[in-house]
């Protein structure tokens, strides 16, 4: 390979930031790279790095329609955009309530990192409190108004492509394209997920975005078009990842029922077969809340979301709309649905070739129904997996956040005896560790790595939190530091050494600790109703 003209003075090329270069270099061709390289230092290093090759084979793009058919016109035959192999789908969320406060009450945050007032206290607890405000500037009130009127322009603008389905066209297009001039001729994987627009251009992750019911909402219509688009294009695809390592953010096992349900029976058959790895983050149906539970998980930023801190309690009891008995009824009848506890096994049974399961669950809070707490209705799932799904190639499994019955867990296990690998986070486990325990480390099996981060057992002596060999107690008012509650085993040899454990006497149900650390995983995991 030739090596690029020496030249006294830089190019211009030379002078652009990496990320800039990098963006020319994808609309340009191979040819053109090669005679570029041999002109611009810049070029030459850029188009030669690792960086830049890792830069081409993943690519993120919007749920856009815009976004879509850009990136379809860059994968051409010769275009250095057909080495794409890994492809993000952000599903976009604009929300204007922020703006529209600013303008309400003439105050801005004063904090603008920290805009809805949560805090953390010295355990790392997240605290909701009102957030400190300050006068806007007149000038800051014309710049608001601009950006309110841009960020409802694109809310109406997506709003209209998802009533046309233009952006699942594009979406079927740009598959289409990667799998007539991709390298792979398919992808090697698709994640999924969602991003909030609160200030034009300037993005929050789900967890930092407040409106956690739409963020959910929006999740599910990525995956339901993302899925609807892969099946329709006929591509090919290894690895799909929905949500799972995105916080506060999820789909419920009635999403995909729906999905299976509402297409032809073996539309995405073709489709699931051939994926070799799924990652998932699943919870209950989203119900609309009623009563004082609507003011509570109303946007921070919406006015009806501010009568909860209404001085008069005449007030704020009267902008509470009383539930009707019709409607409690119907919210009871949608929450007992089937489908929800069924929907992810079904999706599963169309994997045979699965080799590698990572289950994220939260677990939704509703305090107006009359059995608010059913962790019941995750471990029916979990039931419903092992019955129906039909999985047995797997070699990794990933639990974490799970009610699990004990009888259910061995038998997800004893149906896949090839399995190498386990990671359980967050279990709840109905029954003793013991025969699990036995299982992972018997001599009949191949397991060579066995990890667990904070589990639970329920006996018929009560719950408790499970403590391994090594590992410091927490002090009863104090959470134990992160990562004290892990354990692993690498290795065969570790591995068939055994796993020995006591239940916490400091840790059971109920106790400080453990609600603290209820708190922990709704601050990290979960929206302001989860577990």
């Amino acid at each position: 390979m030739a090596s690029p003209l020496v030249d006294d003075k830089r190019s211009t090329l030379d002078r652009l930031p990496a990320e800039l270069v990098e963006c020319v270099l994808l609309d340009l061709s191979l040819d053109d790279i090669r005679n570029v390289r041999l002109v611009s230092h810049g070029v030459y290093a850029t188009a030669s790095s690792g960086r830049f090759k890792t830069f081409c084979r993943t690519r993120p793009v919007d749920l856009r329609s815009h976004a879509l058919a850009k990136l379809s016109e860059r994968i051409a035959p010769g275009s250095i955009a057909c080495n794409l192999q890994d492809l993000t789908v952000t599903g976009v969320l604009y929300v204007t309530t922020s703006l529209e406060k600013i303008l309400r009450t003439k105050t801005v945050p004063a904090d603008p990192i920290d805009i809805f007032g949560k805090r953390e206290d010295a355990l790392g607890n997240s605290t909701a409190i009102r957030p400190n405000r300050v006068s806007a500037s007149s000038e800051r009130m014309v710049d608001t108004q601009r950006e309110l009127d841009v960020l409802r322009t694109c809310q109406e603008e997506a709003a209209l492509e998802r009533s046309l389905g233009r952006d699942y066209s594009a979406l079927v297009e740009l598959f289409r394209c990667l799998r007539e001039h991709g390298v792979l001729h398919g992808l090697r994987s698709v994640t999924l997920d969602v991003t909030i627009e609160r200030i034009a251009e300037r993005r929050l992750a789900p967890k930092d975005g407040g409106a956690w019911r739409p963020i959910w909402e929006t999740a599910a219509r990525t995956f339901q078009v993302t899925m609807r688009a892969l099946a329709a294009a006929g591509l090919p695809l290894q690895r799909l990842d929905a949500f799972a390592h995105v916080n506060t953010c999820s789909l419920s096992g009635f999403d995909m029922a729906c999905m299976l349900q509402d297409n032809p029976p073996d539309m995405f058959d073709d489709l699931l077969q051939n994926i070799r790895s799924l990652s998932i983050s699943t919870s209950k149906r989203l119900l609309h809340p009623i009563g004082f539970a609507a003011l509570q998980d109303a946007d921070p930023d919406d006015e009806v979301h501010e009568h909860r801190f209404d001085n008069n309690r005449r007030d704020r009891l009267a902008s509470i709309v009383p539930p009707t008995p019709a409607g409690l009824a119907e919210l009871e009848a949608m929450a007992a649905d089937s489908r929800d506890t069924t929907g992810l096994a079904h999706l599963l049974a169309k994997t045979p070739q699965l080799e590698e399961l990572d289950l994220q669950s939260y677990y939704l809070y509703y305090s107006f129904l009359s059995a608010p707490s059913a962790p019941e209705g995750d471990k029916v799932t979990t039931a419903n997996i092992v019955r129906t799904s039909g999985l047995r190639r797997l070699k990794k499994l990933t639990l974490r956040g799970r009610t699990v019955d004990v009888t259910d867990l061995l038998g997800l296990l004893n149906a896949n005896p090839d399995l190498e690998a386990v990671d359980f986070g967050n279990i709840w486990l109905h029954g003793t560790w013991q025969p699990v325990f036995a299982h992972l480390t018997s001599a009949n099996n191949k397991f060579t790595r066995l990890h667990f981060d904070v589990v639970f057992e329920t006996t018929a002596t009560g719950s408790a939190y499970v403590q391994f060999p090594g590992i410091r107690s927490g002090i009863l008012s104090v959470p134990a530091p992160a990562g004290a509650a892990a354990f692993t085993l690498e290795g065969r040899e570790s591995v068939l050494q055994g796993i020995t454990y006591k239940r916490s006497e400091q840790w059971v149900m109920g106790c400080v600790q453990h609600s603290r650390w209820r708190q922990e995983r709704r601050r990290v995991y979960g929206p302001p109703g989860a577990w």
